[in-house]
């Protein structure tokens, strides 16, 4: 299979789905450690951006009736709209503190799994030997990153919640933070593979059967800088 052409090569059916999940659900039950890190992760970017987007939702809606009291229909709606603009203007700052914790958990995960790979490279070495493609591999790792977010994401949008009732009482929770606070948390999680997954990309068999390193970005200048040290 290693000496396989391209030709050839192109053919290999990919490794069927049932069996990546297979393998990316022993992977989160054996490493206990890390699953909980990578969820913990994204609960904490998942329950700032819910509690400063509920914060903000409720501040403006405070505002919108403290402008429209006795006021026309009319008036009423004009006012409330131009107060709803400028109080989310007045208060995007605050979602700085919700992409803090959206860097700082995609960082986490980002360093977690990068330094997972140093110690699986055999393994994965040997699964695309047996004919996984850069692909399946890729796969592999979106799934594990999956099934390990699938702790966090409600994780977070409960401790969101709590935190908001905590902050501002008990009331009706925008249908906003619920939107906001998932977006935020995937696209850490998205980001926080990002790196893992350019590994995979660039790593050849002999790399990753000899342990040599391999570089997020393959390339002479990369491996010359050397200052990641490679993995």
């Amino acid at each position: 299979m290693v000496g396989a052409t391209a030709a050839e090569r192109v053919r290999i059916p990919p490794v069927p789905l049932h069996l990546l999940k297979a393998i990316a659900l022993r992977r989160v039950s054996t490493h206990k450690a890390i699953a909980a890190f990578v969820s913990l992760s994204t609960a904490l970017a998942i329950a700032a951006s819910f509690t400063v987007t509920a914060m903000t939702e409720a501040m403006v809606w405070r505002m919108e009736d403290r402008a429209v009291g006795g006021l026309s229909p009319e008036a009423a709606g004009k006012a409330a709209e131009m107060v709803r603009r400028a109080a989310r203007a007045a208060y995007l700052p605050w979602h700085a503190v919700s992409l803090a914790a959206a860097v700082v958990a995609l960082s986490g995960i980002a360093c977690v799994l990068s330094v997972s790979f140093v110690g699986r490279k055999k393994s994965l070495g040997i699964m695309k030997t047996l004919g996984g493609t850069t692909r399946d591999l890729m796969r592999l790792m979106a799934l594990e990153a999956t099934f390990m977010a699938a702790f966090g994401i409600p994780l977070g949008l409960l401790g969101g919640a709590l935190m908001t009732g905590v902050y501002l009482g008990p009331q009706a929770i925008s249908p906003l933070c619920f939107v906001v606070s998932l977006v935020f948390g995937v696209l850490s999680l998205g980001a926080g593979v990002y790196m893992p997954v350019r590994l995979v990309r660039n790593a050849s068999c002999a790399a990753l059967l000899l342990n040599r390193p391999v570089y997020a970005f393959s390339n002479p200048s990369c491996a010359q800088c050397g200052l990641c040290g490679g993995f």
